[in-house]
């Protein structure tokens, strides 16, 4: 065997077996529960972990795009009015296709950087640079 074979054979045994999976990533299911007229997303930071994102950026879309009021409070997000879970979920899902996943490639592995004053979406896995 020569030399390259022998690195290429390497590599692929290093090589992550979920690399290549489509289903790698999956956005967790958000867990809600009600407290009088307040609906509190259980996990919040760790939904912001997992998204590597800034949690003033996923909050703040939530919030719009639910119509109210809210506010980080320990693990949790804390949001003026009831709110179905199903809706919920579908909000983080929405954040997901618009700042997290790659229009170019569908990867998750992208970043959030402001250039010149515009939101821009780069993915590290292809390199598309996309305005958000």
């Amino acid at each position: 065997m020569s030399d390259y074979e022998d690195l290429l054979e390497k590599g692929q045994e290093e090589v992550p077996e979920d690399i290549g999976s489509e289903n790698r990533f999956e956005i967790p299911e958000i867990k809600t529960r009600k407290e009088g007229s307040q609906t509190i997303i259980e996990e919040f930071k760790g939904l912001v972990e997992r998204f590597n994102r800034d949690e003033k950026h996923l909050s703040n879309y939530i919030q719009n795009e639910l119509g109210t009021a809210g506010h980080i409070e320990g693990d949790e997000l804390v949001l003026n009015g009831e709110f179905r879970r199903g809706k919920v979920n579908e909000k983080v899902h929405n954040y997901a296709d618009e700042y997290l996943f790659c229009p170019e490639c569908e990867r998750p592995d992208t970043e959030i950087r402001k250039e010149k004053g515009v939101e821009i979406l780069k993915c590290q896995a292809c390199g598309a640079r996309t305005p958000v």
